[in-house]
């Protein structure tokens, strides 16, 4: 019984961190102007502080691990990839911010799937 307490607990967690990241990022780009590449920025930023909370989020589970490091890399990239963007639009370099911007897109594909898989799995539906 104490270790689907665990798991439970462990996926409230791990689906918290998530919703707060996707929150963050939804804030931002439903104010944010093209104009006002800086706002990107804070996208990074809620990426890095939800690659934070991950790592120091201790996790048991090991399908849980598996999901905890695939949204790390999720993170990683989707910050990198936004500071890019961001860079390469001050510099006035379309090349990097195409190029950016389809990391980007790349990175942030992947979460819908995997916010699917983490809820299936914690909602025993795996």
């Amino acid at each position: 019984m104490s270790c689907s307490e665990g798991k439970i607990s462990q996926c409230n967690r791990l689906i918290e961190i998530a919703n707060q990241a996707a929150s963050s990022v939804e804030s931002v780009t439903s104010s944010a102007t093209p104009d006002d590449p800086d706002a990107f920025l804070r996208i990074a930023d809620a990426a890095e502080t939800a690659t934070a909370n991950l790592e120091a989020l201790d996790v048991d589970d090991e399908t849980l691990q598996n999901y905890r490091e695939q949204f790390i890399s999720l993170y990683v990239e989707t910050s990198a990839a936004t500071r890019q963007l961001v860079e390469a639009v001050k510099n006035q370099d379309a090349e990097a911010a195409d190029e950016a911007y389809n990391q980007l897109e790349s990175a942030t594909e992947r979460e819908i799937p995997l916010v699917e898989d983490v809820n299936a799995y914690c909602s025993g539906s795996v």
